[in-house]
């Protein structure tokens, strides 16, 4: 405050400017950190490939990408997001190979041409989500087989099986040979006797001696025993 001449008191008028915030992005921005849009991929994106292309193409695109993030490659074994994205690249091909299920999907991009959006926040976490999942078979210590090994142990079990089977069969082709060979040995031991005998005896003996036989035992009931 000052003093004229006249001595009236003079009063100053100060204009304070209004002050500007700290805070200079758009207000809207700091909305985007509680949520966020996602549009998913669609089937043709996640197997790079146009929407008209045919079915030899997805196909191709397929096997190309199955080689790659197939879990059973050793570098994608330990990979969550190689095994997620092989299981979309399955989806996706499992629905545009067939004609009908492709025509379905094709239907449903024309009322969402972006697939369908999906709002998430980026502090979510899933409910079923274990950042430390347990065994792979559920036995501790226990890693996942791979689809070759698997193959070479059924081999080996079928080689095993064969085997085996060859010398069943071989011990009982052996065992049924040694017991024909003692009945053929016995009959011939047999038939030996009865030469001999009539060598030894001459014929009119041997016919003495079968009637007797007869007339002790008519219907050969002992022979049979």
């Amino acid at each position: 405050m000052t003093e004229n001449t006249d001595g009236r008191e003079k009063r100053e008028t100060i204009n304070y400017a209004p002050t500007t915030s700290l805070y200079s992005g758009p207000r809207s921005s700091r909305q985007t950190f509680a949520y966020k849009t996602k549009t998913p991929e669609t089937h043709y994106e996640v197997l790079n490939v146009k929407s008209d292309c045919s079915k030899q193409d997805i196909r191709n695109a397929y096997l190309k990408l199955s080689k790659q993030y197939h879990p059973d490659v050793k570098s994608n074994a330990a990979s969550v997001e190689k095994t997620a994205r092989f299981v979309k690249i399955t989806e996706a091909y499992q629905t545009l190979v067939k004609t009908s299920t492709r025509k379905d999907y094709d239907d449903s991009l024309i009322w969402y041409p972006g697939g369908a959006r999906e709002t998430i926040q980026p502090w979510d976490v899933r409910p079923n989500y274990n950042p430390n999942p347990g065994p792979y078979y559920g036995i501790k210590g226990m890693n996942r087989v791979s689809n070759w090994q698997v193959a070479l142990f059924l081999m080996s079990l079928g080689i095993l099986g064969a085997i085996f089977g060859f010398s069943s069969v071989k011990h009982s082709f052996a065992l049924s040979r040694q017991v024909q060979d003692e009945i053929s040995a016995e009959a011939n031991s047999h038939h030996a006797a009865v030469v001999a005998d009539a060598q030894k005896y001459g014929n009119q003996e041997q016919m003495r001696r079968m009637v007797e036989r007869l007339a002790r035992d008519p219907l050969g009931r002992a022979a049979a025993k």
